[in-house]
């Protein structure tokens, strides 16, 4: 049956060693858009294994390279998706069917994640109890790129998809740490005249956060230690966040 073409869109840096069972689970889209920030390891040979690649390599923030994926794609439809997410038999088969069908209700459809900890341990949780926009027709959908955690501007009405992607995110603590240092820094290098909160409202917010995370309405702690775990650094990003705003701030103040 004849369907309506779709590109996936992954933006890259580093990722040699995980990204094969993606690339393995989008064999059935029309073209891969892979927007590489310069890897430094095998990504591109890894990549270039599959026919349905198409490399690119540009520097810019994750979102301005996602973009740009959708604007060199040259199909109909769009699928979002990380170098770290796999999409599962059902999802494949629920998104062809929207492909296949002439008339679409929807201009973006979401899909359900099941969200992977440390290697193996699914958080069920928190994060882990989330939809999120996968698949969009093309020029319906793009990041304002305000910063490293926000969602796609999407327009019109938005649709579900029928099964899950498989997320396995941070394989180590010390690869979280490693990525909440990279995504602070570029928050904080878009403020232009950052304003530091007192310390009494930075206290508050860190302990909020984790308490809203790890209690209500999030409910982390019935993820077990996991669940600890990921309240814990969820709130220690946010206490890196406020103080690079403060270090940023009193930079631009001595250099003045």
């Amino acid at each position: 049956m004849s369907r309506n073409s779709v590109s996936a869109v992954i933006p890259t840096k580093n990722v040699a060693d995980i990204i094969t069972p993606t690339l393995e689970s989008l064999r059935f889209c029309d073209e891969v858009i892979i927007v590489d920030m310069f890897s430094t390891d095998e990504t591109r040979s890894v990549c270039e294994k599959f026919s349905n690649v198409r490399f690119f390599q540009r520097e810019d923030y994750i979102y301005g390279n996602f973009n740009y994926g959708v604007e060199q794609a040259t199909s109909e439809w769009i699928i979002r998706i990380d170098s770290d997410e796999v999409i599962s038999p059902e999802l494949r088969d629920s998104i062809i069917e929207v492909l296949q069908s002439e008339n679409s209700r929807h201009n973006s459809y979401e899909a359900f994640c099941h969200l992977y900890f440390f290697g193996k341990h699914r958080l069920r949780h928190g994060f882990g109890n989330q939809w999120r926009t996968m698949l969009f027709r093309k020029e319906t959908a793009r990041y304002e790129v305000r910063s490293e955690h926000e969602g796609l501007v999407l327009q019109g009405s938005v649709g579900r998809l029928k099964g899950h992607y498989d997320h396995f995110t941070n394989p180590t603590i010390t690869a979280w740490i490693e990525k909440t240092n990279y995504y602070t820094s570029r928050d904080v290098e878009r403020l232009a005249e950052p304003q530091p909160l007192s310390k009494v409202k930075v206290i508050y917010q860190t302990v909020r956060m984790f308490q809203r995370f790890y209690l209500r309405p999030y409910w982390l702690c019935r993820d077990g230690y996991m669940g600890f775990v990921v309240a814990g650094i969820v709130a220690f990003s946010l206490f890196v966040q406020h103080s690079k705003t403060w270090e940023k701030y009193e930079q631009q103040k001595t250099r003045t």
